[in-house]
Parts: C-alpha cells; sequence; structure tokens
C-alpha cells in the first residue's frame, strides 16, 4: 500500500507538468504553405475533386495531425483527414459533392499536439452556375401501328441521379405521361427512363419533354416525334364540271408524302397537275367533257408504306348539275309561261271591255239622233195641222 501513493502521486505531477508545458509554440509562416487553384467554377450538382500539395515543418508539426477543411469560418469544418503516420499519408485532395447555385470560400488549416493549429492564409473560391447539362434523348424509328421507344438518359450529378417525367405536347396542350397510360410501359435503372407506346398519324409533329429533376434544378430536353404512316385519301377530293371540262381534284396525305397517279391510259387529251404542302399531295386532273363517257374517275395515292385509291363519282356533281339547270329551266319556263298567260287574259279581257263599250257608245248615239229628227218632225207636223180650222156645215 505504501508504493501505490507514491506511484499515482508521481503520475499526477507528471500530468500537471505536461499541462504546463501545453503552450502555443510561435511558428513561422514561411515554413507553410498551401499550393492550391484559387478560383473554380462548377455547375449545380457536379461533383470534383479538388489536387492541392502542403508544405509544412515536420519536425514541429507532429503525428498524430488533422488536414481539416473549413468553410468561411475556422470553426465551421466541412472535412477532416487524421494522419497517423506520415509515410503512409494519402494523397491531398478535396472532394466536392453537389453544390447549390452559389458563391462559396474554403479555408485549410492544421491541427496537432496540444492544441497546436496553423490556418493557411490562401483560400479557395468556388462558383457553382445553374445546371445546363440537359438529359440525353433517344428515339426509335417511328411507323404508326408499331410499338416506338423513348429512352431518356439523365445526367448523374454525384449521388443524385435526378427524377424524370416525360411531358407530352399535342394539339390540345402539354399532358403528364401517366403510370396508367394503356400503352405505357417505364424502366427505371440508374441511368435511364424508358417510355414505349404506339404511335399514330396524329402524334406526327408533336413533341415530347423528358425532364430530369434534381434537389437543386431541374432540366429538360425536347425531341419533335417523326411518325410514318400510309397514304389516306382527303375529303376535300372531288369531280366538277366547269363549262366543257372536267375537273378532278385528289388530295392525299402521308408520310412520306405519298404521290398521286390517274389510270387514264385510254385517254389522250389531258392534264394534270400537282403540288405538296407539308405532308399533303394535291392533284388536278382537267380534260374535255364530251370526250370522257366512265362515271367514275380513280385516283390512286401510295409511299413506302402503303396505297389508297378512292372512285370519285362523276353522276354526283354532273347529273346534279344538269338536274339542277333543269330545274332552274322548267322553273324559269313555268313562271314565263304564267305571267304570260296572266298577261293575255288581262288583254283579252280589256278588248272585251273596251269593244262593249264602244257598242254601247254607239248604240247611244243612234238613239239620241233618232230621237232628235223625231221631233223636228214632229214640231213641223203640229204647226201644219194648227192652221186648218174646221168649216161650218
Amino acid at each position: 500500500m505504501t508504493l501505490i501513493f507514491p506511484l499515482i502521486l508521481s503520475l499526477f505531477l507528471k500530468g500537471s507538468s505536461c499541462q504546463l508545458q501545453c503552450v502555443k509554440e510561435i511558428l513561422d509562416d514561411k515554413e507553410f504553405s498551401i499550393n492550391m487553384t484559387g478560383h473554380i467554377t462548377l455547375e449545380s450538382g457536379d461533383c470534383t475533386w479538388i489536387p492541392f500539395e502542403l508544405t509544412f515543418p515536420k519536425n514541429k508539426v507532429t503525428t498524430p495531425y488533422k488536414k481539416i477543411w473549413f468553410q468561411q469560418d475556422p470553426q465551421v469544418n466541412v472535412n477532416i483527414e487524421v494522419v497517423n503516420n506520415m509515410e503512409s499519408e494519402s494523397e491531398n485532395t478535396l472532394r466536392i459533392d453537389g453544390l447549390p447555385r452559389g458563391e462559396y470560400e474554403y479555408g485549410f488549416k492544421l491541427e496537432w499536439g496540444c492544441n497546436q493549429t496553423y490556418i493557411f492564409p490562401k483560400r479557395l473560391r468556388i462558383s457553382v452556375s445553374e445546371l445546363t447539362r440537359k438529359p440525353y434523348v433517344r428515339v426509335s424509328p417511328m411507323t404508326e401501328g408499331e410499338v416506338a421507344t423513348l429512352t431518356c438518359i439523365p445526367h448523374r450529378l454525384c449521388s443524385d441521379r435526378g427524377k424524370v417525367h416525360w411531358i407530352w405536347t399535342k394539339a390540345d396542350g402539354p399532358h403528364e405521361v401517366q403510370h396508367d397510360h394503356s400503352f405505357y410501359e417505364r424502366y427505371i435503372s440508374r441511368e435511364m427512363s424508358r417510355y414505349r407506346f404506339i404511335p399514330t398519324a396524329d402524334d406526327h409533329n408533336s413533341n415530347i419533354t423528358c425532364m430530369a429533376e434534381y434537389y437543386d434544378s431541374t432540366v429538360e430536353t425536347t425531341v419533335t416525334l417523326t411518325v410514318k404512316f400510309p397514304p389516306r385519301i382527303l375529303n376535300g377530293s372531288q369531280c366538277l364540271v366547269d363549262g366543257k371540262l372536267l375537273v378532278c381534284v385528289c388530295m392525299s396525305r402521308g408520310n412520306p408524302p405519298p404521290p398521286i397517279t390517274w389510270p387514264l391510259a385510254s385517254l389522250t387529251e389531258y392534264s394534270v397537275t400537282s403540288s405538296s404542302s407539308i405532308l399533303t399531295v394535291n392533284s388536278t386532273f382537267t380534260m374535255p367533257l364530251a370526250d370522257y363517257h366512265n362515271s367514275t374517275v380513280k385516283c390512286i395515292s401510295s409511299n413506302e408504306l402503303g396505297q389508297a385509291e378512292i372512285e370519285i363519282p362523276l353522276q354526283n356533281y354532273t347529273e346534279n348539275y344538269w338536274s339542277d339547270w333543269r330545274e332552274k329551266a322548267d322553273t324559269n319556263l313555268t313562271w314565263i309561261a304564267a305571267v304570260s298567260f296572266s298577261l293575255n287574259l288581262i288583254l283579252l279581257t280589256s278588248l272585251i271591255i273596251c269593244a262593249y263599250k264602244r257598242r254601247k257608245n254607239t248604240q247611244k248615239n243612234l238613239c239620241e239622233e233618232n230621237n232628235t229628227y223625231a221631233s223636228l218632225n214632229r214640231a213641223d207636223v203640229q204647226q201644219e195641222y194648227s192652221i186648218i180650222s174646221p168649216q161650218p156645215r
């Protein structure tokens, strides 16, 4: 027991002497230096390793020591590495893990021994800009009625691979592709998102967007779909009569644009003019009406995916044309006949009335003349008889 107390006392005194000797040593700045890039630029979400070189007095900085990176304030440590053996010291690098947009400043310090610290005066500035690396979209060839595949490959940002959304913009506006889409299959791995569907002709020239959403930013890539489809004869195709000419127009739409032909081997006098606009082809066939004796004209349109044809009826237009003309002519003749009959009736009535009035006036005049003559005669007679007086017997 007598030996234990002296031993404890000896250890206590030794520890006390070490604490008394734990005084910060005055260091020479010329013996410490760090060589690194003073300013670097990154995009949001980038991962990078920044190398640096250290110079310090190894006879003063003893192991174990700490290599510490701090952000702005030396008390805000962001990376600490403990070195126990200088011979096994790893390469000096600083790892930056996907910083958000902004400006950052980092500093470096060494800690060793009994509260010994040296803060290097040089600083590392990092400028982080908005993410500009857009996802890559791969589009397989598209044909109407066949399964097509769209693949979106977003950039991997450190540990953030991004959440992928598909946005489809059609004539009625943008729509997010839902998981319950009838022809929807989505495969997500660490590096890609795949969307499968069956396109139609209406999907041609529509836009689909792959949107990659990260914790700090969102980037997107839009592609325009090209869908091949066989020709379709449009409703505006028709035949009309223009004077003495038969004019037929055939319109067809397809991708690739489908040329139009008119099978008219037996005819010699005719002309065909064609034009196209985007995926629509227009063809006009003209010939003398009197030279064509069939009831229809055939229009044929074809491309590498198929053929479409239509029999354009002539009677729907020519018969209606002549029947309309005859109907109008009959209507006009009926109207003219009615007017003519009415005028004749009025004229005949007028003549009858005039004849009647003339005859009546003639009779009246004759009566008046006879009466006058009679009265004159009666006056003379009375005067003649008045002068004869009776004779006495």
